[in-house]
């Protein structure tokens, strides 16, 4: 979020000492992210370094810390994990907020810098670690599974009859209005098609794995020393390959150099291009849902949150970016195959 969240700096400061035993000298607040319901920030200790602090407004899925600090513990040095409290947790309440401490990387995003190759061949091959991993069931029994359900898809409807029978005065609600109103055919088309195509794959039997979820170069932190972080594992759950693949996968087939040096570090996999599909529908469906929340719901975010995310939905419906990504996809043939 880029807002600060209704905390002082102050507790923040306590809190860290009385939870983590660390000697902290100051914070300072990080307006990054993409999350409405998170904020960042750095916590600099007198004389034991330097550490990045998520502060929450709830912990939705007890996988997002669990996960990460397993693979850490199993030797994934690449998975950043939270750091444990005095009393062995994963994170800590105070007030109405949740605090995770992390240590701090001094990186930069891949999606910002690139990676080399040799960093494609390793991402491939920590993703594929990772979906080998089985977990212990005190921490999988934690794990949302994929049940092929779009879980934005009704808060996107409501919102997409609303945008069509309502008048607004607030000027982001009216600037993204007047767009969504461009755009009223591509938006029921990705909503119907999210919905129809995870019907089809309710039925289908696929394999499930580990999967991050939301593994895209923007979560992938490279430092100077070009040692590679999987960061934000908020979503966690078990799925099909597919719902991390997408990230990977240009089109529905090795298209690039840099796909390829992704899958000689993972090795080659079959393809299912209805779970290739759905997830790209899904995840537009999510964005607009999402952005869509912020902008024409949401009461406690600022104006320059509600301008960002105009933009963001905005940005959704450029050349190259996913909702043409999703319409891209083949899946007509697939439909039938599994009808």
């Amino acid at each position: 979020m880029i807002e600060r969240p209704h905390i002082s700096e102050e507790k923040i400061i306590y809190a860290v000492k009385e939870y983590y035993l660390l000697p902290v000298a100051d914070v300072e607040f990080l307006p990054i992210g993409n999350d409405a319901s998170a904020w960042a920030y750095r916590v600099a200790t007198e004389h034991q370094g330097t550490y990045f602090l998520k502060v929450r407004k709830e912990i939705s899925n007890r996988a997002g810390f669990l996960v990460p600090r397993f693979l850490q513990d199993q030797g994934i040095a690449q998975v950043l994990a939270p750091l444990q409290t005095k009393e062995q947790e994963l994170w800590a309440g105070v007030e109405d907020f949740f605090l995770i401490l992390y240590p701090f990387v001094m990186g930069r995003e891949a999606m910002k810098i690139g990676m080399s190759d040799s960093q494609w061949m390793e991402f491939g091959a920590v993703l594929k670690q990772i979906h080998l991993t089985e977990l212990p069931s005190d921490i999988s029994q934690y794990v949302r599974r994929e049940k092929f359900i779009p879980k934005w898809s009704n808060l996107a409807e409501d919102l997409h009859r609303g945008v069509n029978t309502r008048e607004f005065d607030d000027p982001y609600q009216k600037e993204l209005a007047i767009f969504w109103k461009k755009n009223n055919e591509t938006i029921q088309t990705l909503i119907e098609r999210a919905k129809m195509i995870g019907q089809h794959l309710q039925q289908a039997d696929l394999e499930f794995v580990l999967c991050h979820a939301d593994i895209h170069t923007a979560n992938i932190l490279i430092t100077q020393e070009q040692d590679m972080f999987i960061v934000d594992w908020d979503d966690a759950l078990f799925a099909p390959k597919e719902r991390d693949l997408m990230f990977v996968l240009e089109k529905d087939t090795i298209h690039t150099r840099e796909e390829q040096l992704f899958f000689d570090g993972h090795g080659n996999v079959d393809i299912n291009r209805l779970a290739l599909a759905y997830y790209r529908y899904e995840w537009c469906v999510q964005e607009i849902g999402d952005f869509g929340e912020r902008v024409f719901l949401k009461k406690d975010i600022g104006e320059t949150t509600k301008k960002d995310s105009v933009e963001g939905f905005m940005k959704l419906f450029s050349q190259d970016d996913v909702i043409e990504a999703a319409l891209n996809t083949p899946f007509e043939s697939e439909v039938r195959n599994n009808s």
